[in-house]
């Protein structure tokens, strides 16, 4: 988790490829889906002991 954004260039297996990585805090990327219209139903936080953290967000989108 993070505030980063990253070019890869190579993928699983040494393939080619450019992809922008953009890691952002959970918390934040909730904000920007209710502010999209999404009702988020559940946030989870992955490996918090760990370097590599990441987090799941479960999002629908609310009818108008």
């Amino acid at each position: 988790m993070g505030d980063t954004s990253r070019l890869k260039t190579e993928g699983y297996g040494g393939h080619p490829m450019n992809v922008y990585v953009h890691r952002r805090q959970p918390d934040r990327v909730a904000t920007w889906l209710r502010e999209a219209g999404f009702a988020v139903q559940a946030q989870f936080l992955l490996d918090v002991d760990s370097g590599a953290q990441g987090a799941i967000l479960f999002a629908r989108h609310r009818p108008e």
